[in-house]
C-alpha cells in the first residue's frame, strides 16, 4: 500500500519538476526572446508562471484525492 502511495507521490514531482524547470529555462536570459512572445496580450513567461500555479494546485488536488482513495481501502 505504502509503495503505491510513493510511486504516484514521484510520478507527480517528476511531471511538476519538468514543468517548473522548463518555465524556468525560458525565462533565462538565453531564452527571454523567447519569453518576450505575446499570447493574448501577455508574454509567454507570464503564462509559464501561471501554469506552474495552476498545475501545482491541480497536482496537489490528485495526490490528496489518491490519498483518500488508499485510507479508504484500508479501513
Amino acid at each position: 500500500m505504502n509503495d503505491g502511495r510513493i510511486k504516484f507521490a514521484a510520478i507527480l514531482l517528476a511531471i511538476y519538476t519538468v514543468l517548473y524547470f522548463g518555465v524556468a529555462l525560458m525565462t533565462s536570459a538565453t531564452f527571454k526572446d523567447i519569453a518576450a512572445l505575446e499570447i493574448a496580450g501577455l508574454p509567454l513567461a507570464v503564462w509559464g508562471g501561471l501554469l506552474i500555479i495552476v498545475s501545482g494546485v491541480i497536482i496537489t488536488r490528485l495526490y490528496l484525492r489518491k490519498l483518500e482513495q488508499l485510507e479508504e481501502g484500508a479501513n
